[in-house]
């Protein structure tokens, strides 16, 4: 199994998702919070689950992308290496996913 590490990027994100479903309602937030770390630790033991989504830039070669359980609106972006998963971004589907990564 490998490690699974959040770069800053993705904690914002996470901070940022969270504190706005708490607005509304906290449980669900802590629901979404669950979710997403569920899933993203669940990349620890099976990286491949992901699908690598099609940007242009060659740069972001490598990338994938998993729906959080239960909530498949949130896209939980990482990259494998021989290591680690590193999440990079956590995102809602309905943003314009190409420009957050250029």
């Amino acid at each position: 199994m490998k490690a699974v590490t959040f770069n800053p990027l993705a904690i914002t994100d996470l901070d940022e998702i969270i504190s706005t479903i708490s607005q509304d309602n906290p449980d669900a937030a802590a629901n979404v919070r669950s979710a997403i770390f569920e899933t993203a630790e669940s990349l620890g033991s099976h990286p491949g689950l992901g699908i690598r989504p099609r940007f242009s830039s060659t740069r972001l070669t490598g990338i994938r992308f998993i729906p959080a359980s239960d909530y498949p609106t949130y896209l939980v972006f990482y990259r494998e290496d021989t290591e680690e998963v590193e999440i990079l971004r956590i995102l809602h589907g309905a943003r314009n996913l190409p420009s957050l990564f250029e």
